[in-house]
C-alpha cells in the first residue's frame, strides 16, 4: 500500500503542478490533500479547481484545513464580520473568498479527517493538525505527553500538516508524519514538499520528498493577481514569508495584533515596522 500526502498549497499553482507530477509518477494507491489548498496565495481558484478535478478523476481525498474553514466562514451570513480591525488583519481570507466566486461555501463540506485500515488491521489517520482541531499543532519537539493527547486514540500512523515543517517522528507505537507544505515551507527552505508513506514488511515507513518549482512564476502570480493590493497590508508579510521560506506571520500576530486590535497602532504601520525589524524591507 502506497499513500501520498500533500498539504498547505496556499494558492501556489506552480508548486502544486510540480508536486502532482511527482506524485503521479510514483503511482500511489491513495492521495490525500491534507488541507489548506486555498488562502494566503495568489491562485486560490485555480488550485481549488485543479484538486477538485483530481478528486473526480484520480480518487484524491480532500481534507479540510484551517484556511478552508476561514474562507468558508465568509459564505455564512453573520459568522465572519466584513469590517473592523480584526477583519482588516484577516482580509487575505476575504480576498480569497471573492476569488472563489461562489465556491467557498463548499469548503465547509470537506471532511476534517480520513482513516485507512492497513493489511494487519491497524489504522492510519490523516488530519490537518490533530484530533483536537485543525489548528492544534503537533511540532517536531512537542512533549510526548501532549502528543499522546493530540492523537488519542493512537493509530499506527498519524499524518498531519499545518505547521509548514515536514518531519517524521515516532511516539510510542505511532509513526507521526508531517508532509510539510506543497506551496510554502516556512523553516528556511523554499522548495515544495510532500510525504510518501508505504506499508512494507508489516509496518508503515515514510519519506519526505522536496521539490524545486518555478518560483519566478509564483512571484509573478503574487504581483499580477491583485493579491498584494487587494488582501490588505498583511499580504506583504505573507508574500515575504513565501519568498524567504521563513515563518513570519505568527510572530507578527504575537507582537503586533493586540496593539492593532486595541487601536493603539495602525495596521499599515504595524506591518511596515515589523518588516523593518525583521530586516526584510
Amino acid at each position: 500500500m502506497k499513500i501520498a500526502i500533500l498539504s498547505d498549497i496556499h494558492g501556489n499553482l506552480p508548486a502544486l503542478y510540480v508536486v502532482t507530477e511527482h506524485i503521479e509518477a510514483w503511482r500511489p494507491d491513495f492521495v490525500f490533500m491534507n488541507g489548506d489548498v486555498v488562502n494566503r496565495g495568489p491562485k486560490p481558484a485555480a488550485c481549488l479547481n485543479f484538486v477538485r478535478g483530481k478528486e473526480k478523476t484520480a480518487a484524491w481525498q480532500l481534507i479540510q484545513g484551517n484556511h478552508e474553514t476561514y474562507v468558508a466562514a465568509h459564505a455564512e451570513n453573520g459568522r465572519s464580520p466584513q469590517n473592523g480591525r480584526a477583519f482588516d488583519i484577516n482580509r487575505p481570507s476575504y480576498w480569497t473568498y471573492q476569488q472563489l466566486n461562489g465556491a467557498a461555501a463548499g469548503l465547509a463540506d470537506w471532511p476534517t479527517s480520513h482513516t485507512l485500515t492497513a493489511p494487519d488491521g491497524s489504522q492510519a489517520h490523516i488530519t490537518h493538525a490533530s484530533r483536537r482541531g485543525n489548528r492544534d499543532s503537533i511540532l517536531p519537539h512537542t512533549p510526548i505527553a501532549k502528543v499522546r493527547r493530540q492523537i488519542d486514540p493512537a493509530p499506527a500512523l498519524f499524518a498531519a500538516a499545518h505547521i509548514h515543517h515536514a518531519f517524521i517522528r515516532r511516539v510510542d507505537e505511532t509513526l507521526i508524519v508531517n508532509s510539510g507544505s506543497a506551496g510554502q515551507l516556512c523553516y528556511g527552505d523554499t522548495r515544495a514538499s510532500y510525504a510518501q508513506i508505504v506499508w512494507q514488511n508489516g509496518r508503515w515507513q515514510a519519506k519526505i520528498v522536496y521539490l524545486d518549482y518555478d518560483m519566478a512564476q509564483t512571484d509573478r502570480d503574487f504581483h499580477e493577481s491583485g493579491f498584494l493590493e487587494g488582501a490588505g497590508p498583511v499580504a506583504r508579510i505573507i508574500y515575504h514569508e513565501w519568498r524567504t521560506g521563513r515563518s513570519l506571520v505568527p510572530r507578527w500576530l504575537s507582537l503586533y495584533r493586540p496593539a492593532v486590535i486595541a487601536g493603539e497602532m495602525g495596521l499599515e504601520t504595524a506591518v511596515a515596522q515589523y518588516l523593518i525589524q525583521m530586516q526584510i524591507e
